[in-house]
């Protein structure tokens, strides 16, 4: 954000949602960026992380903050390294820098056929829908209709390519030693898919990072605790400078655990 008093232009804010997502997954943080240049782009159109990312960097100004959910946080790691230059802040949510584990490969593409046989909707809400948000947010059927929309709107032909997408992405452990820019790991304390420990190894890594654990929610952690997870990227975005990306190293810093 930028205060009243700095004269600055605010960088852009490039947002790459997950899996079978669109810009409603960031509706909490849009709304809230008001005065920012923000930007979506779907994490589709490409058969690999690092030419997605090419594609991304065609087509983005010569310097923004990227915001990255889940499928888009791993994106957003390949964009990283491939133009660290132009990236003044990273923040994964709900994410990983691992690479996948192939022993998972079969059963991804089992679930990419099982919902082109049965549809989205009926493999969505069986099989994902049980580990996409917390306990508590189980019975929240407004939140799970906005998945299921998202879903209807990116298809079952882009859940193939993403899934090939999520299989074959790069190990960014590596990756983020040499990433000075200000990076925001954040999570849900109860995310299933990427869960803290990931996000606590992000952190723990990168030499500028910060990271964000949000209490009573799960992978969906913007949708299901939109107050505390926006407030938290807020706070770590006053400290992305608005110019050149930052280049000095400081030690990670926990905003909130459980």
């Amino acid at each position: 954000m930028q205060s009243s008093h700095d004269p600055r232009p605010r960088l852009p804010v490039i947002l790459l949602p997950g899996t079978l997502c669109d810009d409603r997954a960031f509706a909490p943080l849009i709304a809230r960026l008001a005065g920012h240049d923000v930007r979506t782009i779907l994490t589709t159109g490409a058969e690999t992380c690092a030419e997605l990312a090419t594609r991304i960097l065609a087509e983005t100004p010569p310097v923004f903050v990227l915001v990255g959910f889940s499928l888009g946080g791993i994106v957003a790691l390949e964009v990283a390294a491939q133009a660290p230059s132009r990236v003044a802040g990273l923040a994964l949510i709900g994410s990983t820098a691992q690479p996948d584990r192939p022993a998972l490969a079969q059963s991804r593409r089992a679930d990419v056929a099982e919902a082109r046989a049965r549809g989205l909707a009926a493999v969505l809400l069986e099989k994902f829908w049980p580990r996409y948000v917390a306990t508590r947010a189980l019975d929240d059927f407004a939140l799970q209709r906005v998945v299921l929309a998202m879903s209807e709107t990116i298809g079952v032909d882009a859940f193939a390519q993403q899934t090939e997408l999520v299989i074959s992405r790069a190990d960014s452990g590596p990756r983020l030693k040499e990433l000075t820019l200000p990076i925001l790991a954040l999570c849900g304390a109860e995310d299933a898919l990427c869960p803290p420990l990931l996000h606590e190894e992000i952190a723990a890594t990168a030499p500028n990072a910060t990271l964000a654990i949000i209490p009573g929610a799960g992978h969906f952690v913007l949708l299901e605790a939109p107050s505390q997870s926006t407030d938290a990227i807020l706070a770590w975005l006053d400290t992305v400078p608005n110019g050149a990306p930052h280049s000095l190293a400081r030690p990670p810093k926990e905003l909130c655990h459980e």
